[in-house]
């Protein structure tokens, strides 16, 4: 299979839900201003109360957190599907919060022709610098003879899954924001070995736009006044020591109009081995290919995604 969707190059993990959510006008770019820096003992008392300092403290160089995340997608076409997606890998730190990561991918389809299934095949994908290497999936076919590894600067070009954890805890303004929408607490049981709390609330789309720098890249433009309304469902583990142990996050879009699909999106994402050391690095030079590369084929518009709901 030599064969290009148009729409998923670039930096366009969110290829299906993007079209139907985003307005004209460009995202914005601001960020929050950062709060003077505390006592090293105010610091440490602090962390132990406020999650998101207790999340800041642990942006140290050359450390970082493991991810085990579980996601579906449920769509109706002819009839109800799922397409289910298992990703997990390290994420390191510097001192600003998320540097590199290295994480694999994995789909599991309903029944699909086998164009379909090599489309959404297994990779690896690596980010290091502000640059993504992925191995496998979408581009294994078109690879040049002997390299591995398929570069590309400030995006990525693997087969990005709209059902990616939207709410992203490890950024200290998206948790903030999250958190103070908490509209029950309980106990949450035993994750990672710590005993956790299990916040709960809803957020707005248009809200997380707003403070997320997942959730712009992951639309690529700023919500539509309809979208920016879609309620975000969600769910935080705090442990004792007020780090996030798991997020769950669901919601549901409709692309009636588009196609005749209403979409769900739901996500289950685990943090485990906080502190844990990392040392990412690029793959060899040898192995890595650019886009400009890579032997394609016949260039095709239509969402994978879409196509899977609708065979």
């Amino acid at each position: 299979m030599r064969r290009m969707i148009a729409t998923l190059t670039g930096a366009t993990a969110a290829a299906l839900i993007a079209p139907a959510l985003v307005a004209a006008a460009a995202p914005a770019n601001a960020q929050p201003a950062r709060a003077s820096a505390p006592t090293a003992q105010a610091s440490a008392q602090t962390a132990q109360a406020d999650p998101v300092s207790a999340l800041k403290s642990r942006f140290k160089l050359h450390r970082g957190v493991r991810l085990a995340e579980n996601a579906k997608i449920i769509g109706e076409g002819k009839k109800q599907r799922a397409i289910f997606n298992r990703r997990g890998g390290v994420l390191e730190f510097g001192t600003s919060g998320v540097v590199a990561s290295d994480v694999t991918d994995e789909f599991t389809l309903p029944g699909a022709d086998k164009e379909l299934k090599g489309l959404f095949g297994p990779s690896r994908t690596i980010t290091v610098k502000g640059t993504t290497y992925t191995s496998g999936g979408f581009y294994a076919d078109s690879m040049p003879e002997g390299k591995k590894w398929l570069r590309v600067k400030g995006g990525t070009v693997a087969l990005g899954n709209p059902a990616q954890q939207i709410l992203n805890p490890l950024e200290p303004a998206t948790l903030k924001a999250a958190l103070t929408h908490t509209a029950t607490r309980r106990p949450g049981g035993t994750w990672d070995g710590a005993r956790t709390v299990v916040h709960s609330g809803t957020i707005t789309l248009g809200e997380l736009y707003k403070v997320s720098p997942t959730v712009r890249a992951l639309l690529g433009g700023k919500p539509s006044a309809a979208s920016a309304t879609l309620p975000v469902s969600w769910k935080l583990y705090l442990g004792p020591d007020q780090l996030v142990r798991r997020a769950v996050s669901s919601w549901t879009q409709s692309l009636r109009g588009l196609t005749s699909l209403d979409m769900t999106y739901l996500n289950d994402s685990r943090y485990s081995g906080w502190g844990t050391k990392s040392a990412i690095k690029a793959p060899p030079a040898s192995q890595v290919a650019d886009f400009d590369d890579l032997v394609l084929g016949e260039e095709q518009t239509e969402d994978p995604f879409v196509r899977v709901f609708k065979d």
